[in-house]
């Protein structure tokens, strides 16, 4: 049944919805670790900045590798996203390998 709620097995198993489906109803089943991974949710990005701010142009800039993605046609696998924290221009670079 893959990772279909207990409810819904439970609900299956009382209303006899399956032939040969025998459900041990005195006890609550383990928590599987991949869904409990699956509903984890990460701290959102602050609205309001935090810390100084650059000077000036390219002061400061973030770079973020991503990938690896599909081929490209012109045979890059690799994103390197740059911005730049004064202007917070962005570019992004396609790459072949790391």
């Amino acid at each position: 049944l893959g990772h279909v709620p207990v409810c819904v097995v439970t609900s299956m198993a009382t209303k006899q919805l399956v032939d040969g489906l025998k459900v041990d109803l005195s006890e609550v089943p383990e928590k599987c670790e991949d869904c409990l991974m699956g509903k984890q949710h990460c701290s959102p990005v602050p609205k309001i900045r935090q810390g100084l701010k650059s000077d000036y142009r390219l002061q400061q800039v973030h770079v973020d590798l991503c990938g690896p993605f599909i081929r490209s046609r012109n045979g890059n696998y690799y994103s390197m996203d740059i911005i730049d924290d004064y202007s917070s221009l962005g570019w992004a670079v396609p790459l072949p390998s790391k």
